[in-house]
């Protein structure tokens, strides 16, 4: 018997729970796969529907599952976790963590920035720049939209490479070490556009990190990272200096 197979012993909601903990370690339900509703599972263990909402409920409250009001509850996807201050390579990441990475790419081009995009790079408003989007998936689920401006100066070169074979980070920080970074997290509703490209109810709360990047005293890049609450994890230890 696996470890994830029901004991008789157990009462019958431990039961559902394992059952679906089973399916999952399987691989029979993979990330964002919808679990059997709580009619389907009280008619295979013939009990009623409340035993089965309580198994359900266990298993949300331990992160594995998530519900979406109209549409069903489904497999919680696994968090791509990444330290706050550290730049790092998402690929490399999601790939240490256990996950299959891919991207695909929504923009890549030259564009003439206005207003805020414009400030963020220091650089006045009517100016070209270099302008990536790119979606970056862990196990083919969508986790972080990246919308990336780089300056003009550096825009020829970055816009003629793959960025599906190398994320943006990756490129930059092999070419222009890094010294500087300045960084924001704040949670924002996404407009239907970015909701869309993430899957998402365009209601549901995502983190945007605003982050700037300088190499020799020089403001490179801005970019906005947008990443669904659930599938993001961002994590920090620092030695506290002493007073």
């Amino acid at each position: 018997m696996s470890r994830s197979a029901p004991k008789k012993h157990q009462p019958v909601y431990r039961q559902m729970e394992t059952y679906i903990r089973g399916l999952i370690d399987q691989g029979v339900l993979g990330a964002g796969d919808q679990v059997p509703t709580e009619v389907e599972l009280a008619h295979q263990f013939n009990v009623s529907r409340m035993t089965a909402n309580k198994a359900i409920t266990l298993l949300r409250e331990q992160g594995i599952l998530t519900r979406t009001a109209g549409l069903g509850t489904f497999v919680t996807p696994r968090q791509t976790e990444v330290p706050i201050m550290d730049i790092v390579d998402l690929h490399e990441e999601i790939k240490n963590n256990g996950g299959h990475y891919h991207a695909e790419i929504i923009h890549q081009e030259y564009r003439t920035i206005y207003g805020d995009a414009a400030w963020w790079l220091g650089i006045p408003a009517g100016h070209s720049v270099a302008y990536l989007e790119v979606l970056h998936f862990d196990n083919d689920v969508p986790t972080l939209l990246e919308q990336r401006y780089v300056k003009a100066d550096y825009a020829k070169q970055f816009l003629r490479q793959d960025f599906t074979k190398k994320t943006a980070t990756a490129y930059l920080l092999d070419h222009y070490p890094l010294s500087e970074i300045e960084q924001s997290i704040e949670a924002v509703n996404v407009d239907e556009s970015i909701a869309q490209l993430l899957q998402i109810n365009p209601s549901q709360a995502c983190l945007r990190i605003s982050r700037r990047t300088w190499s020799k005293d020089q403001l490179i890049s801005h970019a906005n990272l947008f990443a669904v609450g659930g599938r993001y994890k961002m994590h920090s230890r620092y030695l506290a200096s002493a007073k």
